[in-house]
Formats: C-alpha cells, sequence, structure tokens
C-alpha cells in the first residue's frame, strides 16, 4: 500500500479545535470542532464549510448511522445529527452513565468507550445497554485509555488505547478476541478500519501512520514526517475516492489529504 500526498483541505478560519472526522460521501465529510461548538460539513473536494450547526457541550467524537450522525459531547451526552443535503439539523439527545471518550456504529448500535471505569459498552440507539467489556469482565487490564474505536466491515470493533499502547480487538458481543502489542505502536490515536483486515493507526508524538494487519498482526510505517505528518490525531477514510484525511493535534483550518495510488 502507497499513499501520495495530494493539496491540504483548507477549512473554515474559525475551526481551530478539530477533534474528529468522518467521511460523509464521496465529496463531504463531518467535522467537530469543539472549541467552537460546531459540527461542520466540508466540502471533501474543494474544501470550505457548506453547513454548520451549533453543538453546545464541545462536540468531541462523531460516527455515522443512516441519515444521522452521532456526537459524543464532552461529559455523558450523544447528540444525533440529522444529514440533508448540504444541511444539518439538530435531533435529540442521549444521555449515558459514563464519560464517553470514544464512539462508533456496529449493526445500527452505538459503541462507546470510557475511562471511568476503563471499558467499551455497546448500546442501541435509544440507550439500552447490550453489552460491555471492562477490565475487571476480561480478568486483566486491557483498557486505560481507550480513546479511538472503529468498525470493520466484518461486524468487529477495535479499540486504541494510548496509556497501554495496544490496540484490541473485539467481537460484536464485545469478547476480547486479540489485544496488538508493537514496538510502533506508541502514544495512538485515532484508527480506522479500511478493509477486513487493514487498520491506519495515527502514531502522534512519533508523526506516523501505521499500517496494522489485523489478520498478522504486522505494522507498517506508511506516513512520516517526510510526507508532511506533525502529530496526527484523527483520521477518515473515503472508499469512493481512495482518499485518507488526516488532522493533526491542535491543527487549525486545514486537513491533509493522501491518495492511495
Amino acid at each position: 500500500m502507497k499513499l501520495q500526498r495530494q493539496q491540504d483541505l483548507q477549512v473554515d478560519s474559525q475551526l481551530c479545535n478539530i477533534g474528529d472526522i468522518a467521511a460523509v460521501s464521496p465529496t463531504e465529510m463531518l467535522v467537530c470542532e469543539y472549541g467552537q461548538s460546531t459540527v461542520n460539513l466540508v466540502n471533501s473536494t474543494e474544501g470550505g464549510v457548506t453547513a454548520s450547526v451549533s453543538v453546545p457541550g464541545g462536540p468531541r467524537k462523531i460516527c455515522l448511522l443512516s441519515g444521522m450522525a452521532a456526537v459524543a459531547l464532552s461529559a455523558t451526552k450523544i447528540k444525533f445529527i440529522k444529514l440533508g443535503r448540504a444541511s444539518l439539523t439538530l435531533d435529540r439527545v442521549l444521555e449515558v452513565d459514563k464519560v464517553i471518550c470514544g464512539i462508533t456504529t456496529l449493526d445500527s448500535c452505538l459503541v462507546i468507550s470510557s475511562t471511568d471505569p476503563p471499558g467499551v459498552t455497546m448500546m442501541s440507539k435509544e440507550g439500552k445497554v447490550m453489552y460491555t467489556v471492562d477490565n475487571q469482565k476480561a480478568g486483566r487490564e486491557i483498557f486505560k485509555e481507550p480513546y479511538f474505536l472503529t468498525s470493520s466491515v466484518d461486524g468487529l470493533i477495535y479499540v486504541s488505547d494510548r496509556a497501554t499502547n495496544t490496540v484490541t480487538k473485539l467481537d460484536n458481543k464485545l469478547n476480547v478476541l486479540k489485544t496488538f502489542t508493537d514496538p510502533s505502536l506508541q502514544n495512538i490515536q485515532g484508527i480506522i478500519s479500511i478493509s477486513r483486515d487493514q487498520l491506519l493507526v495515527c502514531i502522534q508524538d512519533n508523526h506516523r501512520i501505521v499500517l496494522l494487519n489485523t489478520r498478522t498482526g504486522n505494522t507498517t510505517v506508511l506516513l512520516g514526517e517526510q510526507d508532511g505528518l506533525k502529530k496526527p490525531f484523527a483520521l477518515t477514510y473515503c472508499h469512493t475516492q481512495r482518499k485518507l484525511f488526516v488532522v493533526s493535534c491542535n491543527v487549525t483550518k486545514h486537513i491533509q489529504v493522501y491518495k492511495l495510488v
């Protein structure tokens, strides 16, 4: 796999604290801006904000549902946003009993991670808890700071933990299947599943994007400082465009773009 840098995506100048991004379509992505407390619909081919909605509470992480987005706020709430043509509309709020760190979806359910206690919970969109996993249930310390989640096409959940320097694979009932460790996996931040056996992982302090083969456990450094990376924090991938979009820690006004060649 080879990624080639493209022109950076210029975003609205007021966006200064991007927490997460998610590709919505071949031409659009959602951007969480927690400093301004907004969620923005951004043109992913030309740049610029096409729609914006105020989300009080500090939107930090985002995931996609059918026709909607679920936004994890800086506390115990999830805000749903309806996605229209060049429009965003606030919908209902779901309150949970944990401070949310990461969020993703699987089979129309929400999957969230938290740090107190460290663990992962799967629930319905209405908030009914279906499965949980934490260190006590697993019988060993698996999680400390499980900040990012992603789901794969084969119905698995992957959890990155920057404190334990691991990626943990869970099945669709949150049973622990495997924990990946490797010297290249240090201070892990955002992760994204791009195929059945491939994850892309942000390594913040070493300024790298690492490819993790979840079948073999092998890792390959795909991008580094020589490719313009500086503290990569969050990322998303558009299969149609074959493009990777990367946000750096505390970056302002732009998103880096890399094309699979």
